[in-house]
């Protein structure tokens, strides 16, 4: 029996690497500052996933922040800025699963269908996120008063915390023997 390779799948990676990248390229349209930070970030998260180290990925994933930090407090436009935070998020998130699956099942495994569930997942969550991000900033900017943003956003919250726990009120899990 041979031992297993603990490394992160391709495909983990190559979804990582490939978010990483967009990460770099939106980031330079935003601001020309941050081509340093996303380019270390990228070349990190790529050694990272190579040696299956989490340290450096998580030092690639800071650096792709930063250019993310920089490109906004430069003034880039917050389209590509978000999209740069999104692949930084999606990359950082999507790299540390596939450490984890390589850790747990190695790259012999073939793990193609959860990585691709959890990288869907992910990006959809990080779409959402980014689409009500922009929402408010549209809302913000278009000369709406702010506190009326923020009602906005708590009524949203309270009435899908509403939605949500509507139908667990009555339910009881039995545990143990009845007496």
């Amino acid at each position: 029996m041979s031992e297993i390779t603990r490394s992160p799948p391709v495909l983990g990676s190559s979804l990582a690497l490939l978010a990483a990248t967009v990460t770099l390229v939106s980031a330079t349209l935003a601001s020309q500052s941050a081509v340093a930070p996303a380019a270390a970030g990228v070349l990190l998260l790529g050694v990272g996933l190579y040696r299956a180290s989490r340290r450096l990925l998580t030092w690639g994933a800071a650096a792709l922040f930063a250019s993310v930090l920089l490109a906004g407090v430069r003034g880039g436009p917050p389209e590509p800025v978000l999209l740069a935070a999104l692949g930084t998020a999606f990359a950082w998130d999507t790299a540390d699963h596939a450490l984890g699956v390589g850790e747990q099942l190695g790259r012999e495994t073939d793990s193609s269908r959860l990585v691709a569930v959890h990288a869907a997942t992910t990006l959809l969550v990080g779409v959402f996120g980014s689409a009500v991000c922009y929402a408010v900033y549209l809302a913000v900017g278009g000369g709406q008063p702010v506190s009326a943003v923020v009602l906005l956003l708590l009524g949203a919250v309270a009435l899908v915390s509403a939605l949500r726990g509507s139908g667990e009120s009555d339910r009881r899990v039995g545990r143990g023997r009845r007496r």
